[in-house]
């Protein structure tokens, strides 16, 4: 039979967004309630997909948080999962560290959270089934500037072997160096896949052994633009891999453009803005749209846009809250 799983990393739960509460609370709420909802939106993936286990390769949690809601969350999703047979499987990540809840959230028996000394844990399989061995290894410090490849056991011989990392790579702007490795130090281990974590853009590699950095199921800022998600796994009879990506994002930003150029009536130019936000909204993979908007090209509005900004950011709200979400 074929073994299923999905792979997700770099949850952040409740990732403070003090910059959004200074501008927009009810854009805050919307937002801060999005990873709770990614999450959710997670476990449900599982449930519908009839998976056998998840993999959450690091930073589920988001620094030095102590919030007993966001441990009573967690607990709540994975009870979802335990109580339909699905195993859990977690590597901390460099966030995860700095966690009071990492410490002190006891998990049930079918979550297997990993240490700092690698493991390979045989996945119970009926009789007949291709034997498959996940591997995990945990960093209880924030900052790991070696690689973490050496440590890993060997794969288990004659089994699928599936490791779970959160590593930097090669580096990438905007990360911190963490657990360093490459693409070839990946492949040369002889594993199956590799359920990667700690950058938040997607990307992967498919092969003999395909490695997939899954991203964000949430972005949380303009920075973290676009529709995120995670991966749907099957491991066929045959021992063949197929990699879906499955979008997860509650709100999605986006930055928007609008050239101005020729609108010189006040009318006009809401009516475009409308028009272009419509449009983005149309095309959009989640549930929201978190525009940010950027007006070029020259317009005689161009003194009264400077003046009135206020009202045309009302006006674009109204627009905004017509077309929904």
């Amino acid at each position: 039979m074929a073994y299923r799983f999905v792979h997700a990393a770099d949850i952040h739960l409740d990732s403070p967004l003090l910059s959004l509460a200074l501008r927009d609370p009810v854009l805050a709420d919307l937002i801060g309630n999005a990873t709770r909802r990614a999450f959710a939106s997670i476990v449900d993936l599982c449930l519908a997909e009839q998976v056998d286990a998840l993999l959450l390769a690091g930073d589920l949690y988001d620094g030095d948080q102590t919030s007993m809601k966001t441990a009573r969350f967690l607990a709540e999703q994975i009870r979802r999962l335990h109580e339909t047979g699905i195993r859990v499987f977690v590597t901390r990540g460099n966030h995860d560290a700095l966690s009071r809840i990492t410490k002190e959230l006891t998990f049930p028996e079918s979550v297997k959270v990993f240490g700092s000394r690698a493991e390979a844990i045989a996945v119970e399989r009926s009789k007949g089934d291709f034997p498959v061995a996940i591997h995990g290894l945990s960093f209880a410090q924030p900052h790991a500037p070696e690689s973490l490849i050496p440590k890993y056991k060997r794969p288990i011989e004659g089994a699928v072997n599936i490791g779970i990392l959160h590593t930097s790579l090669a580096g990438a702007p905007g990360h911190d160096l963490y657990a360093p490795c490459s693409l070839a130090d990946l492949q040369a281990t002889g594993f199956s896949y590799w359920a990667l974590g700690h950058l938040h853009k997607r990307s992967g590699v498919e092969g003999k052994c395909a490695i997939v950095m899954p991203g964000m199921p949430q972005g949380r800022d303009i920075n973290e633009a676009g529709a995120k998600s995670v991966t749907l796994v099957t491991i066929a009879d045959d021992r063949s891999i197929r990699v879906e990506e499955r979008v997860t994002s509650i709100a999605q930003f986006e930055r928007i453009s609008i050239d101005a150029t020729g609108i010189d009536d006040w009318r006009g130019l809401v009516g475009a803005l409308g028009r272009t936000i419509e449009r983005a909204r149309d095309g959009l993979a989640s549930e929201h749209l978190v525009a940010r908007v950027r007006l070029t090209g020259a317009t005689p509005l161009g003194w009264r846009i400077r003046r009135d900004l206020d009202l045309l950011k009302t006006e674009v709200d109204d627009r905004a809250s017509v077309i929904g979400g």
